[in-house]
């Protein structure tokens, strides 16, 4: 098959910035399959290749407004030249904001189906956070459109398909596909100090990650554990008024703040700790749950995104019931070791990237058959 992904902004090379769980769907595809990546924004102009797939940017960047509507139209063009010479059998966009709407306008010309996978605040507005796309009338109606005119449309996991339905979209046309994890980089290593009991978290430090609820957490699980302590990997406007919080709650000396890591160096990080805690008020997946999963670190945390299909413990919202599940887990080392296996097979067997790509390749092929 010919796929054609677009998104708002792809890597230049393998070892150029990306999401890396999109470059890791993309290289896998590519391993079976034509794949030819378009992005909108990001890096600038120009045509690159790595890892058995073509990547041509757009080179938009942030020049908006009436500039949006010139690159969409530039984003369609350039599809359909490529389809002349070699036709797509599937267009793939990621999100379903501007590259959906890229991808439905350019399925007009082609003839072919499109998957609209929703992988970020598409479908909420928090407006105590000014969080998510639905914020304006614009970005609204984009994805309106997007959801219409969509084949088929993905979500990460069963909290997204459950907004993905409140925003009335057809039973038929939805499917869950994750995105999946590298099991052979994130694997478990040798148990760090059980003596003082570490917590993680990797993310940027904004509103809707709600670190100051992880800090309460740490507050209380403190009282019972006294050496535990918090690796919080991530940077964002909210570090410092964070470390100032940290500093009243005197948890300054108990948080380790390594601040944004690159992902290459993520394999190392998460091993150093016990327990993966997410405290995000919206993930529409949560990658990071994964790759903690991955390397046997059990989870725990609030019911957004992947996390109440994979937590030790019921999710919650609450510091008070999130710190006693974790002094339970912490109390019990042998029961410990158990859900540490857990995790690591939960990752294996649902979300390695084999398998989960494999579940995009065979919506592509049904897609595709069907039309």
């Amino acid at each position: 098959m010919h796929i054609a992904l677009i998104l708002p902004g792809f890597s230049r090379d393998a070892n150029h910035w990306a999401i890396p769980a999109l470059q890791n769907l993309a290289c896998q595809l590519a391993q079976e399959h034509e794949v030819t990546v378009f992005s909108l924004r990001y890096p600038e102009a120009g045509v690159y290749r790595f890892g058995g797939l073509t990547h041509m940017a757009l080179g938009g960047g942030q020049r908006a407004g009436v500039y949006s509507v010139y690159l969409w139209q530039k984003a369609v063009r350039a599809m359909m030249r490529v389809h002349q010479q070699r036709p797509f059998h599937i267009l793939h966009a990621f999100w379903a904001d501007e590259p959906g709407l890229t991808a439905v306008l350019a399925a007009q010309r082609l003839k072919r189906p499109v998957v609209a996978s929703i992988g970020g605040g598409e479908l909420v507005y928090f407006r105590d956070l000014n969080y998510g796309t639905q914020a304006t009338r614009l970005r609204r109606h984009i994805i309106r459109l997007t959801l219409q005119r969509a084949t088929a449309v993905t979500a990460g996991s069963l909290y997204q398909l459950v907004q993905c339905r409140a925003h009335a979209i057809a039973a038929g046309r939805l499917h869950l596909a994750p995105l999946g994890v590298d099991i052979n980089t994130f694997c478990p290593q040798p148990l760090p100090d059980w003596q003082q009991p570490t917590l993680i978290q990797a993310a940027s430090l904004v509103p809707v990650k709600d670190q100051v609820l992880l800090l309460e957490v740490l507050r209380r699980v403190q009282t019972a554990v006294p050496r535990s302590r918090l690796i919080l990997a991530g940077d964002g406007f909210l570090k410092n008024e964070l470390q100032q919080l940290a500093g009243q709650y005197g948890l300054a000396e108990a948080i380790t703040w390594p601040g944004k890591v690159a992902h290459p160096a993520m394999p190392t990080l998460y091993p150093q700790a016990h327990l993966y805690v997410q405290t995000s008020r919206h993930e529409s997946q949560g990658v990071a749950v994964l790759e903690a999963l991955a390397c046997g670190l059990p989870v725990v945390g609030t019911a957004v995104g992947l996390l109440p299909e994979v937590a030790a413990r019921p999710p919650a919202h609450d510091a008070d019931a999130l710190a006693a599940q974790i002094i339970d887990i912490l109390a019990d080392k042998k029961g410990y070791e158990l859900l540490r296996e857990t995790a690591r097979a939960t990752a294996v067997t649902r979300y390695s990237l084999p398998h989960t790509t494999h579940t995009f390749a065979q919506l592509y092929q049904d897609l595709f058959m069907s039309g």
